[in-house]
């Protein structure tokens, strides 16, 4: 079957193919439709949508023009972009429609170096540079022992861990995450990269995709200390965003919740993935490392 277009932020009529391509490869939580049809609705006033797709074999090229130039769905948003589906004849065409759009320039950020899809990047032309590398924590690596230091400061705080279910509780924890997530930003002289659109697109995640999102909380004496919104799928868990009490620092709460989590993950024997950056706390929990990259391109 040819390549056909989809511009609607309607995804509907590709949700049989787009859930077919998603199954056949091995792409993470990013590539899902959920994913996919909630950004495309809070984002549809400030994208165009100019998705290549066929149903046999099932692929998906998620194309948008966004602040005046050519992304993947998701960008600045999704820690992991790319093509959804196997990697098939044909990828060439699909970067030839892509050229074709006459974009003056293109970002994809968070594609894996070790992408199925390498033939559709080099027929775009884009140049591939260093982006990020995306800590990972291998399923089975039980944490037992590993951490005895945390083990006894959880001992000592007793701190319970709750997985938010309730739908009024999981609207009011994410609303306190996001403000102290902003409050320590700003205390940081950082810009917040979360405007008005990526705070919808959040809203309707933890709302209506409660399959996929997952909240997570550390209480102490009926006091919420910190915070955790995390994707889950596959056999696979994401920590996207975490935060916690400033006042309660000395307690390691932020700490507490993930080596929390991370544990619980083990033993359920999946993978935990914590999203791009290397910053220290990710790293003394995870085995290894996921290469990231960032292709550019930029026509006269």
């Amino acid at each position: 079957m040819d390549w056909q277009w989809h511009s609607d932020p309607d995804l509907g009529p590709l949700a049989a193919v787009w859930q077919a391509a998603a199954g056949t490869g091995s792409g993470s939580v990013f590539q899902s439709y959920a994913f996919a049809q909630q950004w495309a609705r809070c984002f549809a006033g400030e994208a165009e949508l100019r998705i290549a797709w066929r149903a046999s074999p099932p692929l998906i090229v998620p194309l948008v023009v966004r602040r005046g130039r050519l992304e993947l769905m998701g960008e600045g948003l999704f820690d992991y972009l790319d093509l959804i589906g196997a990697a098939r004849p044909g990828l060439e065409r699909a970067a030839e429609l892509a050229l074709g759009l006459g974009w003056p320039k293109a970002q994809f950020t968070g594609v894996a170096a070790a992408t199925r899809f390498g033939r559709f990047w080099r027929a775009l032309g884009a140049e591939a540079q260093p982006f990020a590398s995306a800590p990972v924590r291998a399923a089975g690596a039980a944490l037992d022992g590993e951490h005895r230091r945390l083990e006894a400061r959880w001992r000592r705080a007793h701190p319970t861990l709750r997985g938010e279910t309730e739908a009024g509780r999981r609207r009011q924890v994410l609303a306190w995450l996001l403000d102290h997530k902003a409050r320590a930003l700003a205390g940081r002289g950082e810009a917040n990269v979360l405007g008005a659109a990526e705070q919808r697109w959040l809203t309707a995640m933890v709302e209506c995709e409660t399959a996929l999102c997952e909240l997570w909380t550390l209480e102490r004496g009926g006091r919420r200390l910190s915070a955790l919104l995390a994707w889950q799928n596959r056999g696979a868990r994401y920590g996207y965003t975490l935060s916690y009490e400033e006042d309660a620092a000395e307690l390691s709460p932020g700490i507490l919740l993930l080596f929390a989590v991370v544990r619980h993950t083990m033993n359920e024997g999946r993978s935990f993935h914590f999203l791009t950056g290397e910053q220290a706390y990710k790293q003394r929990f995870a085995t290894h490392g996921e290469r990231l990259l960032r292709y550019v391109a930029e026509r006269p």
